[in-house]
């Protein structure tokens, strides 16, 4: 978590995979190679990723806002 300011910060997420045995076993009997299924994986990723990001982020600030979120649970 990074301070920009006393009521911003930035949060920086990431995510490192690591081939397991049967998927390099996977690949190669259906003839793809790691280059190919690891760029897939990157695109992929990234689609799921681009929508639910903003949503994550909105999740964080309500848990970060705990008066705000006390006053709307009231209602």
């Amino acid at each position: 978590m990074k301070r920009i300011d006393d009521q911003t910060c930035e949060y920086t997420n990431s995510v490192v995979a690591h081939p397991t045995t049967e998927f390099m076993e996977f690949i190669a009997k259906h003839n793809i190679s790691f280059e190919d299924a690891a760029a897939a994986r990157q695109r992929d990723g990234g689609d799921h990723n681009r929508p639910e990001t903003p949503l994550f982020a909105a999740s964080i600030e309500r848990k970060a806002r705990p008066t705000q979120h006390l006053a709307i649970a009231r209602r």
